[in-house]
C-alpha cells in the first residue's frame, strides 16, 4: 500500500467508491494548498477551513473545531448527515462503513464502541443539525473535549460493538489503526510483511 502518497490519499480513494461528496476539513489555507498538491482534487467536492470565529483563543487545536466547522458548512449546504473520519486512519473498510450506514437509520449518530466503553467519535455518522448545535454550545462554553460532544446529549446514538460486530467485517480491525505520518505507514506495512 505504500506508494509515497500522503495518508489522506488512501482514504480518498476508498471513500470515492461510495460516489458521495467528499469534503476535506483543513486547519489553514496553507494546509489546503498542501492537499491540492498531494491529492487527486477531482475526487474532492470542496475544502473547508476551520472556523475559529466562535472561540477567543485562536491557538487552540481540537478535533471539535473541525467537527463544528464541517457540521456548520454542511448544514448550510442542506446536508442531513455526514460520515466523519479522521485523516490518520488510512485503512478504511468499505464493508464496515456500509454496515454503519445501515445501523444509522432512525438515530442521530452511529459510532463504534470498544468493550472498554471507549468510543470512536472520529469514525462515525452524525445527523448534522443536532450535533452542530451541540458543538456550537460546547465551543461557546470553552469545552473543547471531543468526548463532551456526546455527554448529556439528548440524542439517540447507536453504538456498534467493535469486537462483536465490526470485527466480523474487519477481522484485524485495521479500520481503527491510527497512523500520523507516511513513515508510520511504511513501518506498518513492513510489520505486516514480516507476519
Amino acid at each position: 500500500m505504500h506508494d509515497g502518497k500522503p495518508l489522506i490519499t488512501h482514504q480518498i480513494e476508498k471513500l470515492s467508491e461510495f460516489k458521495y461528496p467528499i469534503f476535506l476539513v483543513a486547519n489553514t489555507s496553507e494546509q489546503v494548498q498542501n492537499y491540492i498538491h498531494d491529492v487527486d482534487i477531482s475526487k474532492i467536492t470542496a475544502f473547508i477551513i476551520d472556523d475559529y470565529g466562535i472561540i477567543e483563543n485562536k491557538n487552540i487545536r481540537s478535533p471539535l473545531i473541525g467537527l463544528y466547522t464541517a457540521f456548520k458548512e454542511l448544514y448550510h449546504l442542506n446536508y442531513q448527515f455526514a460520515f466523519i473520519i479522521s485523516c490518520d486512519n488510512p485503512f478504511l473498510n468499505i464493508d464496515v462503513i456500509n454496515f454503519m450506514m445501515k445501523q444509522f437509520a432512525f438515530n442521530d449518530a452511529c459510532m463504534p464502541i470498544w468493550d472498554n466503553n471507549y468510543v470512536e467519535p472520529l469514525f462515525a455518522i452524525y445527523k448534522i443539525a443536532p450535533f452542530l448545535k451541540r458543538a456550537q454550545e460546547n465551543l461557546s462554553n470553552k469545552c473543547f473535549k471531543l468526548s463532551k460532544l456526546l455527554d448529556q446529549a439528548k440524542m439517540k446514538i447507536k453504538y456498534v460493538s467493535i469486537e462483536n460486530e465490526i470485527k466480523l467485517l474487519d477481522d484485524k480491525l485495521e479500520s481503527f489503526i491510527n497512523l500520523n505520518e507516511e513513515a508510520d505507514l511504511s513501518n506498518f506495512n513492513h510489520i505486516k510483511r514480516i507476519k
